[in-house]
C-alpha cells in the first residue's frame, strides 16, 4: 500500500517561497521574472536534449518512475508479499507444486512469477537465484538510468539559460541607440539564467537524488524478496522463509520493525 508522500512539494514550495521573497526584498516586481521567450529556451531547450539522451520511451518511464516519488511505500506490501509466500510453501505440502503454478500465472511481478515457475518445474536453488538475479540485475540497470536522466536534465538546464541569457543580449546589443532601455534589457536577458539555474537545482538535481534513494530501498526490499523465493524453492520450512526475508543484510536495516514483527 502506498499513500501520498508530502515532503516532495514541501520542499519545492519552500524553495519556491524564499527566491520570491527575496525577489520582493530586493525590491523587483514578481512579474518581471515572467519571461515566456526565456522559458521557451529553457524548458524546450532541456526537454529536447533530454529526449535525445533517452527517447521518447525513456521519458515516459521516467515520468512513471517520477510520480512515484509523490507516493511513500509502507510495509504493508512487503508483509502481504511474505505472506503469500509462507502460505504457498504450506500449501505446496499439502496440493503439491501445482499452486507455485497457478500463483506465478496470476502475479503481475516478474520477479515472483519467475521464481515460482522455476519452482514448480523442480529447478535447483541455485539455478533459481542465476534467473532471479538476472531480472534483479535488468531492474537496478533501469532504476539508475532513470536518476541518471534527471541529473542530465539538471546539467541541460543552465546551459540552455545561459544561452537564453546570449539570445536577449544580442536582442538589447541592436537596441544600442536607445540607452535608456539598456539596463532593463540586460536585467530581462539574464532571467533566463535564473530559470535554468533554479529548475537545475530546485528541480532536477534533488528528484535525481531523491529517485535514486528510492530505488536502492526498493532494490534492497526486491533482494530480500528474491532470497525468500531461493528458499521457497529450496523447500525450506514457512519460519526459515520469513527469516531469510526479514534478516536479509540488504534489508534489516532499512525495514527493522517489519523484521521485528517477522
Amino acid at each position: 500500500m502506498k499513500r501520498f508522500e508530502p515532503t516532495v512539494l514541501t520542499g519545492m514550495l519552500i524553495g519556491v517561497t524564499a527566491i520570491g521573497a527575496s525577489v520582493i526584498f530586493e525590491g523587483i516586481k514578481p512579474g518581471f521574472l515572467w519571461q515566456p521567450t526565456a522559458a521557451l529556451v529553457v524548458l524546450g531547450g532541456t526537454l529536447g536534449a533530454v529526449t535525445v539522451r533517452c527517447g521518447v520511451g525513456g521519458l515516459r518511464s521516467l515520468a512513471a518512475a517520477t510520480l512515484q516519488l509523490f507516493r511513500k511505500d509502507t510495509s504493508d506490501d512487503d508483509e502481504a508479499m511474505i505472506a503469500r509466500l509462507t502460505w504457498l510453501a504450506r500449501s505446496a505440502k499439502r496440493d503439491g507444486v501445482a499452486v507455485f503454478e497457478q500463483y506465478a500465472g496470476s502475479s503481475d511481478d516478474a520477479l515472483v512469477a519467475r521464481g515460482l515457475s522455476l519452482t514448480a518445474e523442480y529447478s535447483e536453488p541455485g539455478a533459481v537465484r542465476a534467473a532471479l538475479d538476472a531480472i534483479l540485475d535488468h531492474e537496478d540497470q533501469l532504476g539508475r538510468r532513470q536518476a541518471t536522466i534527471l541529473d542530465s536534465a539538471g546539467g541541460y538546464a543552465p546551459t540552455f539559460g545561459i544561452l537564453g541569457a546570449v539570445l536577449g543580449l544580442i536582442h538589447v546589443l541592436r537596441s544600442l541607440d536607445n540607452p535608456s532601455a539598456l539596463g532593463t534589457g540586460i536585467a530581462t536577458a539574464f532571467v533566463a539564467t535564473i530559470y535554468g539555474i533554479a529548475l537545475a537545482n530546485l528541480l532536477f538535481f534533488p528528484l535525481g537524488a531523491r529517485l535514486r534513494e528510492q530505488h536502492e530501498s526498493r532494490m534492497r526490499r526486491r533482494e530480500a524478496l528474491a532470497e525468500a523465493l531461493v528458499a521457497l524453492s529450496a523447500h525450506e520450512t514457512p519460519t526459515n522463509i520469513k527469516q531469510r526475508f526479514a534478516n536479509h543484510p540488504s534489508f534489516e536495516a532499512a525495514n527493522a520493525p517489519l523484521a521485528r514483527r517477522l
